[in-house]
C-alpha cells in the first residue's frame, strides 16, 4: 500500500515545520525507526512543543506529541512525560495494536479536546492526549476514524 499524495504532503509539512522537533519523531515519519518493514502509515497528527515564551523558546509547557495510525496499530510518541524531561531529550513511545484497543474515547468541549485509548478495563486510559480543538479537531477526527476502522477490521477480521 502506497501513501496517497495528501498524506505524503501532510508528513512533509510536519517534517518541515519545526527545527526543535525531537529526532525520534523525524525518524518515525521518515520510516527509519520504530515501524516494521511492511508497516504503512495511514494517518498522522503532530502537536508541536509549546513554550511559555514562544519567541525565545524557553519554559517548555508541554512536549511534542506524535500519533501515527499504521496498518497494524497506533504508534504514540510523547516527549517529556513524567520522569522523562524534555531538556534531557526524554520521550515515551508506545505501540498499541488495534486488536488490543478496548475503548477509543474522543471528547471535545469548547477549545479543549481529549483522545483516550484504553487497552484494558481500567479506569485510567493507557494513552491520553489533550489538544486545542480549534486547531486540531479535524486532524483528530480523521485519526479517530482511521483507528476505529482498523479496530473493526481487526475485531471482525474483515
Amino acid at each position: 500500500m502506497m501513501m496517497n499524495a495528501e498524506l505524503e504532503s501532510k508528513i512533509q509539512k510536519i517534517l518541515d515545520s519545526r527545527d526543535d522537533m525531537p529526532l525520534i519523531i523525524k525518524t518515525i515519519l521518515k520510516k527509519e525507526q520504530a515501524l516494521a518493514a511492511s508497516e504503512e502509515i495511514l494517518d498522522v497528527v503532530y502537536l508541536n512543543r509549546s513554550y511559555a515564551d514562544a519567541t525565545k523558546k524557553v519554559g517548555v509547557l508541554s512536549g511534542a506529541t506524535l500519533l501515527v495510525a499504521t496498518n497494524y496499530g497506533l504508534v504514540a510518541v510523547e516527549e517529556g512525560k513524567e520522569d522523562l524531561p524534555v531538556e534531557a531529550g526524554g520521550y515515551r513511545i508506545r505501540h498499541i495494536l488495534y486488536p488490543k484497543i478496548k475503548c477509543l474515547d474522543f471528547n471535545t468541549c469548547l477549545l479543549i479536546g481529549h483522545l483516550k485509548v484504553s487497552t484494558g478495563l481500567v479506569s485510567e486510559p493507557d494513552l491520553l492526549v489533550e489538544f486545542n480543538s480549534a486547531h486540531f479537531y479535524n486532524d483528530f477526527a480523521a485519526l479517530v476514524e482511521t483507528i476505529r476502522g482498523k479496530m473493526i477490521e481487526a475485531a471482525y477480521k474483515l
